[in-house]
């Protein structure tokens, strides 16, 4: 590889070129000139890490002539230490990148540095990294002095005047051994001269053993001439650059103390002075070793400056004892004062506390209220360091509040008979209070209570009785720690105390009494309240719940009742070439999915029902035709069950109602017994008339009913315990339903079982209609053709499924069509083909119907289109809100084809 052109140091002579212009060797002389004026390390190295130039610099760090080390490698002429150190900032500078960073570089000959070092990448012609130039400054000096600044911080912020004088000097030490020495030390004189350390730190903790040793063997005669005793007796700071054997001999033992000295590899070190205000308290020593630094003066300084912060700190301590010792005197004599002051207080104090006790007895509102104001603000007030509170509780004494005693204690005598020997009984039993002014006197009126249960703490006590008309309800017990002569001051002063609490007691018991009167009435209004809450909550659940499944199944069934009607439009358009069988399909699978919706609209019946919201579409018909169109809807089922039918059906059997809804009895029950019959078995379905009512009963083998279900069969939701495979099925509301529609049309339900595993019978009572010759006509499944001229139409759906359908129905009758499946595809289509007629499905993403209708009736163009609300969810608040927000009509999915040529045809006239 060419190198780019960089003169060497070995590169010389020539000083003009023919034309008067220097020579680029001058000129080379003249930069090597001002490098070596520098005192950093300045060079090149090419990208073998070769020096190509150096300056003078060099030759004072390493001891060798510059000229000697051109052509040198970088780690030949550094060392390994400091090589091993900078090779990464090597690599990435030959890679390209400029490298400028401070690290403590141990070089070789010149010990140990902080740099700052500087590399920069030197591009040869072609662009490839052809060496790098270096710069390199000393800035040891400049860091000790922060490190020192630093370190004196650190100290001042340790030595706290709380401290003794030997946490201090410990302190000092361990933080000076973490950056300005090796070891530390701090000796003093003993008062037969002799010196001790008091403390030694080492930076290595693999040396703490030699160094507990040292602490131990740390006694130097008095006799031994060291720089210890120099500095100790008074005389200055001293400096050891490097500290001779005659040294450590002074102050060694014996040879193995020696030996240890030696061990600890001390090079350098300074000693100072800790002076206190007459004479010099300590020795401050710091030393290196292994980091190989020699102290100079200006450590000197430094320590000097490290032993006045502890000065310092040491006066400030001795100043914060005297402070601590004279708040202790000020204490001592306050506390007696106070002591005399509150024996003259104490009887106003006894007066000021019963009026205090009398006012919180008058808030007191319930007994346990009372006790605690009796028991902690009495015993307070009298001096006492435990009290309790007893009351009758019919022939037993119980405790109603206890404090200050040991638990055991409380929970022995939570619960006594007016037999025992007790002093907290007597007073129930004679009305008189009980004083026992020392344990003695205890002991001798009440030995087993003295000798079981008195505790060690009370030296006295007294019990007084609570009186409500000479009456006694309870007691007051007071135990105090040291002996009281109950004078008579104090006697009537505790008498008062226990009539005022016999008095609140008495008060709280009558409050209480109607209180709990109140409190049976207020949960009894309570629960009333919560019971119609919850009614109301749990009827606004179910209409929710019965809104969002009739949707989520509504939108489904919707394309498949439309593709349905397509298919039974093209088998009509064939006329006689249709497949009958095709046909036969086509009418079950319409059956099935009209089943489907009808059970939808079961769960929006039973609502309506249970809100009085259903009207009834009355006419005469024979109730054997209706249950001829129910057993044709189940015969799938059954088939799939394998169940036997056996029919019964008594003809011009006549009702005038409803004859969907009668319809949907008959297959709800047909359905249910179906479904908890067991394959194979027999279902049975009887009409007749009866004593004025067409009877209708159906029968079945299957699981049977249990006692205890069986008067809340017709309850809603409510079924039988579900097998793991659901074969049942069903929502729980097919009885429901079947009752309500039978109370609306006038009649009842009847449910019968002999237990699980029996079967069960259902009858159904509808009042006749009486006689009559007139029959409904079935309805007619022919699907009418739309008479109004060919609109323009969009469809807007997200299900592509159910907008696809609708879109082939509509063109099949002549009308032009355009989708969309979002609000904003909407927007645009709607811009765009300017439609007379718009079919808008409500729960779009993004933007829902309510908002692409008023944007769409915010558009001039589009004020005059017929906008319908194509929607899963049809109740009557659906209705209502979607005419709010600017729709024509409302269309609930399915939507049948007869129901939007109807819609299409009401549209044309605004076309």
């Amino acid at each position: 590889m060419q190198r780019p052109d960089v003169p060497t140091t070995a590169q010389a002579g020539g000083s003009m070129t023919e034309g008067g212009e220097p020579s680029a060797a001058l000129e080379g002389e003249q930069i090597q000139l001002l490098l070596d004026a520098l005192p950093a390390l300045i060079s090149y190295i090419d990208d073998e890490e070769r020096y190509r130039i150096v300056n003078r610099a060099y030759e004072r760090w390493f001891g060798e002539d510059r000229v000697s080390l051109a052509g040198r490698h970088v780690r030949e002429v550094i060392g390994d230490s400091a090589y091993a150190a900078v090779k990464p900032r090597i690599d990435a500078v030959l890679g390209g990148q400029p490298q400028d960073f401070e690290s403590r570089l141990v070089y070789r000959r010149s010990g140990r540095r902080h740099v700052r070092i500087q590399y920069i990448p030197h591009f040869g012609a072609s662009g490839e990294v052809a060496g790098f130039f270096t710069l390199v400054a000393d800035i040891s000096e400049q860091k000790r002095a922060e490190e020192a600044r630093r370190f004196l911080a650190d100290a001042t912020a340790l030595l706290d005047p709380v401290l003794d004088r030997d946490t201090s000097y410990r302190r000092v030490a361990e933080l000076a051994v973490t950056s300005v020495a090796d070891w530390c030390s701090v000796h003093t004189i003993e008062p037969d001269g002799a010196l001790r350390a008091r403390v030694i730190a080492h930076a290595d903790p693999a040396k703490a053993e030699l160094v507990s040793r040292l602490a131990e063997r740390s006694r130097i005669p008095p006799e031994a001439e060291t720089p210890l005793h120099e500095v100790l007796h008074g005389g200055p700071g001293r400096l050891l650059s490097e500290i001779p054997d005659s040294v450590f001999a002074g102050v060694a033992r014996d040879a193995e103390h020696f030996a240890a000295l030696r061990a600890l590899g001390c090079r350098s070190a300074v000693i100072v002075p800790i002076r206190g205000e007459e004479c010099v308290l300590a020795a401050l020593t710091l030393a290196s070793a292994e980091s190989g630094r020699t102290y100079t003066a200006a450590d000197l300084a430094f320590a000097e400056e490290l032993a006045q912060c502890i000065q310092v700190a040491l006066q400030r301590m001795r100043l914060y004892d005297m402070a601590r010792d004279a708040e202790a005197e000020a204490r001592r004599r306050f506390l007696a004062e106070q002591e005399a002051r509150r024996a003259a207080e104490r009887a106003a104090q006894r007066m000021a506390g019963l009026q205090r006790i009398t006012a919180a007895l008058a808030d007191a509102l319930t007994c346990e209220a009372v006790a605690e104001v009796a028991v902690d603000q009495g015993a307070a007030a009298a001096g006492a360091y435990a009290g309790s509170i007893v009351i009758t509780a019919g022939d037993a004494i119980e405790c109603l509040k206890a404090v200050g005693y040991q638990p055991e204690i409380v929970e022995r005598f939570r619960r006594m008979a007016a037999s025992d020997g007790l002093p907290l009984v007597d007073p129930l039993r004679t009305g008189a209070p009980v004083w026992l002014r020392t344990r003695k006197e205890c002991a001798a009126r009440y030995p087993d209570f003295a000798a079981t249960a008195l505790t060690s703490t009370t030296s006295s006590l007294c019990c007084l009785p609570l009186l409500v008309q000479e009456r006694p309800i309870g007691a007051l017990g007071l135990s105090f720690a040291e002996p009281r002569p109950f004078d008579h001051e104090e006697q009537e002063f505790l008498l008062a105390l226990s009539r005022q609490c016999a008095q609140a007691l008495e008060r709280a018991r009558l409050h209480e009494e109607r209180a709990a009167i109140i409190e049976r009435e207020r949960r009894v209004a309570l629960e009333n309240a919560r019971l119609y809450r919850e009614a109301h909550e749990a009827d606004r659940r179910k209409d929710e719940f019965i809104a969002m499944l009739s949707h989520e199944l509504r939108n489904p069934l919707a394309p498949i009742t439309t593709g349905l009607e397509l298919l039974r439009m093209s088998t009509g358009d064939r006329g006689d070439r249709g497949d009958r069988d095709d046909s036969q399909i086509l009418a079950t699978l319409e059956r099935q999915v009209k089943t489907i919706v009808r059970l939808v609209d079961d769960l929006l019946d039973v609502s309506r029902i249970t809100r009085g919201k259903i009207e009834l579409k009355r006419e005469r018909f024979d109730v054997g035709a209706v249950v001829e169109t129910a057993v044709e809807s189940v015969r799938t089922l059954l088939a799939q069950r394998r169940h036997e039918l056996a029919l019964s059906v008594e003809p011009g059997v006549l009702v005038h109602g409803d004859r969907v809804r009668i319809e949907q009895i008959v297959v709800n029950l047909l359905t249910n017994a179906i479904k908890y019959t067991n394959p194979g078995g027999r279902v049975s379905l009887s009409c007749a008339a009866s004593g004025g009512d067409a009877w209708i009963r159906v029968t079945d083998t299957g699981v049977g009913i249990s006692a205890e279900l069986l008067p809340r069969v017709f309850e809603p939701f409510m079924q039988a315990r579900r097998t793991l495979d659901r074969s049942q099925g069903g929502l729980g509301v097919g009885l429901t339903l079947v009752k309500r529609l039978a109370e609306l049309h006038g009649g009842r339900v009847e449910a019968m079982s002999a237990g699980p595993g029996e079967g069960t019978a259902i009858s159904v009572w509808l009042p006749l209609a009486g006689a009559s010759a007139d029959s409904a006509a079935a309805p007619s499944t022919e699907i009418p053709r739309s008479g109004a001229g060919a609109l323009r139409v969009l469809l807007v759906d997200d299900n592509v499924d159910a907008a696809e359908g609708l879109r082939r129905i509509l063109q099949l009758h002549g009308h032009t069509v355009a989708m969309a499946h979002d609000g904003p595809a909407a927007l645009e289509a709607a811009r765009a083909s300017k439609p007379e007629l718009v079919l808008l499905d409500i729960g779009l993403p993004g933007m829902d119907g309510y908002e692409v209708v008023r944007r769409l009736r915010a558009e001039p163009e589009l004020r005059g289109s017929y906008i319908a609300a194509v929607s899963g969810y049809g109740q009557d608040q659906d209705r209502r809100r979607s005419r709010e927000a600017g729709f024509d009509a409302h269309l609930t999915k399915p939507v049948a084809t007869a129901q939007l040529l109807a819609l299409v045809a009401e549209a044309a006239p605004r076309g």
